[in-house]
């Protein structure tokens, strides 16, 4: 069956991990949530439990690394769910060479685009650039016949984000993916969530 792409989908980033406080580069190394992920985790699901109604027939995806799935622990428990599947189109970008580096020695890098747009279609050796990305969430998109909720991560969110707004390259590097809140997708627009309908 064939998507229908005005099908919502609410994305969650997972919470805060160690590497995160850090400013270390994750993409595909797995790592835990830190006391402050989980607290995240937590108050996001709180959140979404106060529609909970508003779920039932969304299906509930989630990126196989670690600290999405323990994200979505605190979520399902929330919403007296499970887990429908583990999807690996939702998985971090690859920074390639570049994990478990500090970013600002990323961007002090002279083989790092200076400019948003450069960033875009920049791969990193050994890893994907957002193009890459966002070939990769379409292809995920394409798949979907029910309201979906997915539990993911940051780059990867900002390529999903990107897609399903038309967003063009300058503008999908620049969008926020705030941590302890959710981000309604739904004919274009991008609504962040982060207390009982206040826009975050």
């Amino acid at each position: 069956m064939a998507t229908d792409h005005a099908l919502p989908i609410i994305y969650v980033r997972h919470g805060e991990t160690d590497w995160n406080a850090q400013g270390l580069i994750q993409g595909s190394i797995d790592t835990e949530l830190n006391a402050k992920g989980h607290a995240q985790a937590q108050a996001v699901a709180a959140l979404l439990a106060t529609h909970r109604s508003d779920w039932t027939r969304f299906e509930i995806i989630v990126s196989p690394q670690l600290r999405a799935r323990q994200t979505a622990e605190h979520i399902v428990r929330a919403l007296g769910r499970e887990i429908d599947g583990l999807e690996p189109h939702v998985r971090e970008l690859g920074f390639g060479i570049w994990e478990g580096k500090p970013f600002w020695e990323l961007k002090d890098s002279p083989v790092y685009p200076a400019d948003p747009e450069g960033r875009f279609f920049w791969r990193p050796e050994g890893g994907e650039s957002y193009e890459d990305g966002v070939a990769r969430v379409n292809t995920w998109r394409a798949s979907l016949t029910r309201p979906t909720l997915v539990i993911s991560h940051g780059a990867v969110g900002r390529c999903l984000m990107g897609a399903v707004a038309g967003l063009g390259p300058r503008e999908i590097v620049g969008l926020p993916t705030p941590q302890g809140a959710y981000c309604r997708l739904e004919n274009g627009r991008i609504a962040w969530f982060d207390g009982v309908n206040d826009p975050a």
